[in-house]
């Protein structure tokens, strides 16, 4: 067994000790919204390569393993050698259709899951209602509650929703679109929180202004691509493994047009997505 695979098995054999039932949720297709930013992360990829072979050729081997570390790329191929070992247990796995953050969230929201395990704070902006981060072997980690969520930022729970949350976590930057220049969490918190104008691209406008900073300047390019990445959070493609089909992560609202939202996933037949969801095909 993979090392990797054995790995991972030992986080599942621990919950499974607590009487815990695992479903293991793995990336499908690449999301189009992502592209971006899966290409920075190549070049990332490349770069650490490329500074590892020099730090073992100079005899340091500490930091060749670090950068050795931040380059690894989980293929499909390791993700199916996984899905072999736990199918072959009875424990679940499903292959989302594009990325396993929404899948998770799904997941979450409709009550299959209790709880998500993850490594990955864009999972909050999905609105999942309980995350565990940063989870250990011994089961500890660092919970993560939705409802809560208003208390560790300082805020008012009349003031909070779940989308002023999504909103601010994009202004902060996220996997469909980079931060602005000078704006971080605190600094978006302050704006959505306080925002009452239900119009998205005005109120875009006004970020120079209510932040205090005159610079920034607020493109059309950008107020377009923050939509879009609002659009990518809300109706990004899941698939429903009671009905068997892709669905959007939220219902579409009777003016939007699905074909509209190609960066959001694309359709697929049920058959196909049956077959990539339990790993059997690549499509």
């Amino acid at each position: 067994m993979p090392r990797y695979v054995t790995y991972c098995v030992k986080f599942v054999n621990m919950l499974l000790s607590h009487d815990i039932k695992p479903i293991l949720v793995f990336d499908g297709q690449p999301l189009p919204s992502k592209l971006g930013t899966e290409l920075k992360r190549r070049e990332n990829r490349e770069r650490n390569k490329i500074q590892a072979r020099e730090y073992l050729r100079q005899g340091n081997n500490s930091k060749a393993r670090e950068c050795f570390q931040k380059c690894v790329d989980v293929t499909s191929t390791m993700a199916l050698e996984l899905i072999k070992v736990c199918r072959a247990r009875n424990i679940d796995c499903i292959v989302a259709p594009y990325e396993a953050d929404a899948q998770l969230a799904f997941l979450a929201i409709q009550g299959i899951a209790h709880l998500i395990i993850t490594e990955d704070s864009d999972l909050l902006a999905f609105g999942c209602p309980r995350i565990l981060f940063k989870m250990d072997q011994a089961g500890t980690g660092v919970l993560i509650e939705k409802d809560k969520l208003f208390l560790s930022l300082g805020g008012q729970a009349e003031f909070f929703n779940d989308e002023k949350f999504r909103r601010m976590c994009i202004l902060s930057g996220c996997d469909y679109l980079p931060s602005l220049k000078g704006i971080g969490l605190a600094r978006a918190f302050k704006f959505f929180s306080g925002s009452t104008d239900s119009d998205l691209n005005s109120l875009l406008c006004k970020v120079p202004a209510c932040l205090n900073m005159p610079t920034l300047e607020i493109t059309l390019e950008y107020r377009e691509n923050f939509v879009k990445a609002e659009q990518t959070f809300l109706y990004q493609l899941i698939y429903e493994p009671r009905q068997r089909k892709l669905l959007p992560l939220t219902t579409y609202p009777p003016n939007l047009d699905p074909e509209s939202l190609p960066f959001a996933g694309r359709y697929m037949t049920d058959d196909v997505a049956f077959q990539l969801a339990i790993g059997k095909c690549n499509n």
